[in-house]
């Protein structure tokens, strides 16, 4: 399944479930948190590339940074 098609079928809205979703889809390391604001741990560059072309692929966000509004950690 390609981006779109995942971004199609799984975005309702809530990013953060979409997030989730898409790490576990996909298999990834990175992790998100959420304890009052969404806080996105990424583990790998590659993780951070398919994380922005997932959210890309909505049509809300210009990126994963933009979608988090900052709260990005990089443990790469």
């Amino acid at each position: 399944m390609n981006f779109e098609q995942f971004a199609k079928e799984h975005f309702q809205g809530n990013l953060v479930s979409f997030i989730r979703e898409a790490l576990d889809f996909y298999q990834m390391k990175s992790h998100i948190e959420q304890e009052q604001e969404p806080h996105l741990y990424l583990d790998s560059i590659a993780e951070e590339n398919m994380l922005t072309r997932l959210v890309e692929a909505t049509g809300e966000y210009a990126d994963i940074e933009s979608a988090i509004e900052g709260r990005v950690t990089r443990n790469y």
